[in-house]
């Protein structure tokens, strides 16, 4: 997605001239991925949807700052990370993605939760 691409673009190009950006740690975004989730709750609780898609847009942002932060320092590619997360959930949704059925939400949960014992 362009989108996307252009947003890991612009945290790299924040990442090389900005200072502040340059200086933070991985450790540094977890506390503030935090207080935006706790900020996401709240618009979510005050039915803000205009907030709502703020903060959630800041969360994602902190997420791909860690993500950037992690590729600079060689543990893996976004793309990597990202291909690993939708194979997760092709894999986990059999239902969805394969020819399995299910019930309900239910017996879906208790599927999902089946494959994940499976795999670890």
């Amino acid at each position: 997605m362009k989108e996307f691409d252009e947003l890991v673009s612009a945290l790299r190009q924040s990442r090389e001239k900005c200072p502040w950006s340059n200086e933070k740690k991985i450790e540094d975004f977890i506390p503030e991925v935090k207080k935006e989730i706790e900020e996401l709750e709240r618009a979510f609780e005050n039915n803000d949807t205009k907030n709502f898609r703020e903060e959630l847009g800041d969360v994602l942002m902190d997420l791909m700052y860690i993500a950037v932060l992690a590729e600079e320092k060689g543990h893996f590619e976004i793309k990597e990370m990202i291909d690993e997360v939708k194979r997760k959930l092709v894999r986990r949704k059999p239902w969805v993605f394969g020819n399995e059925t299910v019930r309900d939400s239910a017996d879906a949960v208790r599927r999902w939760n089946e494959i994940k014992k499976l795999e670890k």
